[in-house]
């Protein structure tokens, strides 16, 4: 069994309005069957049985049987008695069963139907939540929201292509300038500037920014130069959208 802890959420008006709608056919459904003609389904449904299970009563003993069955069924809902749960009955009982035995199978059948009907019963009670109104949007409001996607997928695409100029070009060093760190770097950079055009001159000159600030923040902290920083790429990235 799965027992839900806390609080449950209220129904919409929908949900409320719908489980309204069909409780009284649900009542209506669950209400007993009428006694005269609870006689009439008990013989349906006994006579069916008798003809199905291995031990067939003699007439005597299956029309006490049907007594004893009317009796034992007087009050039980009338939506029970339908041809699927004779259909089942069948299926169920190998042997003529005793009445307890057939009032315990109906039962077994209503208790689901019970169920329904209690929670469609609780339902129906309930205060629907509130439901925020809506409006249509118009078609300025519908223009500014294409605005502002088409914004951030500008935005996004940037940023990927930006990325990917570090990705390529973050790691190139002129010739001569391999093992060289921190200022040192920079200065071999800057020389070869001269030569360099397009991506590789913007991404270098990111990288002579980033190497010449690591540089001056280590030369204030007192510390030896370092070298060049990790991840190159994600700094030149950052430093070119300060």
């Amino acid at each position: 069994m799965v027992i839900s802890l806390g609080p449950k959420p209220q129904p919409s008006g929908a949900v409320v309005a719908e489980a309204k709608r069909i409780l009284p056919d649900l009542e209506r459904a669950m209400e007993a069957m009428p006694s005269d003609r609870l006689g009439v389904e008990v013989d349906r449904f006994l006579d069916m049985l008798n003809a199905a299970v291995a031990n067939p009563q003699d007439e005597q003993a299956l029309q006490m049987r049907k007594m004893a069955v009317v009796m034992a069924c007087e009050g039980m809902a009338a939506i029970v008695w339908t041809p699927d749960t004779l259909r089942l009955a069948v299926r169920r009982f190998k042997f003529f069963p005793a009445a307890a035995e057939f009032v315990e199978f109906m039962e077994d059948q209503l208790a689901p139907l019970r169920s329904r009907l209690a929670g469609v019963r609780m339902v129906s009670r309930c205060t629907p939540r509130e439901e925020p109104i809506r409006e249509p949007k118009t078609p300025e409001a519908r223009e500014a929201v294409r605005k502002k996607a088409a914004e951030a997928t500008a935005r996004l695409q940037a940023q990927s292509a930006e990325e990917e100029r570090i990705r390529r070009f973050g790691a190139w060093t002129p010739d001569g300038a391999e093992g060289l760190t921190g200022r040192a770097l920079a200065a071999a950079l800057k020389r070869a500037l001269p030569d360099l055009s397009g991506d590789l001159l913007d991404v270098t000159r990111q990288r002579i920014e980033v190497l010449e600030r690591a540089a001056s923040l280590a030369a204030a902290m007192g510390i030896n130069t370092p070298k060049e920083p990790r991840g190159l790429a994600e700094s030149a990235a950052k430093s070119l959208h300060r």
